[in-house]
């Protein structure tokens, strides 16, 4: 169902975007600059444009309409930071809050597997972080990904189980040797978007695939918006 509902909407809820018959968009400079390193921190405690065709949703009040959706950009970070879990470098393009301010059908039974209940509430947002994800090793590695994001009003989601953005890459944790990824992660949020001023991501550790013993441990790192 996530991939029937990636293909209806494009590129315009589950990345941002919006489809169109003209030219790209110049990619913002912020977006060219090369990533920083994140400020992180180990958690294990033994606990714990763009295509040709695409428009990026990228200034604040700015909308994408499709098949009787529509999006609207409420809050945008250009992050490019990257978080070392060795040996996976894992770099945070930027983060979104995009309101839905209409969805069809199809994406309302879709949604409603998310949120609960029988109704989609009135304001509906969620937290969109794109990314990309790099092994810098010859050796093979098992990595999760992102694990949780806690936002600053206390909320916590589960990026594994509730990512409504549908990827390939989703379900295959494994980098053999030297791969790159790249995708979006998607999570319905509670709160209103002038709330939300920071997200908090946690990320798996990363795992030797023949003995299953962890080269490091998982980690975190706190962005603002």
């Amino acid at each position: 169902m996530k991939k029937q509902i990636s293909v209806l909407l494009g590129s315009i809820m589950l990345t941002g975007s919006i489809l169109t018959g003209c030219g790209n968009e110049k990619t913002s400079t912020e977006n060219k600059e090369k990533a920083t390193s994140a400020e992180q921190k180990d958690v294990s405690n033994k606990s714990e444009k763009e295509e040709k065709g695409t428009v990026n949703l990228s200034k604040v009040g700015q909308k994408a309409k499709a098949d009787g959706n529509e999006a609207e950009l409420m809050k945008i970070k250009e992050v490019n930071q990257t978080v070392d879990i060795a040996p996976i470098k894992y770099t945070v393009k930027d983060m979104k809050i995009i309101k839905l301010n209409k969805v069809n059908k199809s994406m309302t039974e879709f949604l409603l597997q998310y949120t609960g209940g029988n109704k989609l509430p009135d304001d509906l947002n969620y937290i969109q972080i794109q990314y990309s994800v790099e092994n810098t090793s010859d050796q093979n590695v098992d990595f999760y990904g992102l694990q949780k994001v806690v936002l600053n009003n206390g909320e916590q989601l589960d990026a594994i189980g509730n990512d409504f953005i549908w990827e390939s890459e989703d379900s295959d944790s494994k980098f053999y040797g030297k791969v790159k990824k790249e995708g979006s992660v998607g999570l319905i949020i509670k709160g209103k978007p002038e709330e939300i001023t920071s997200a908090k991501l946690i990320f798996s550790n990363t795992v030797n695939p023949d003995g299953y013993e962890t080269i490091t441990e998982e980690q975190q790192a706190e962005f603002q918006f």
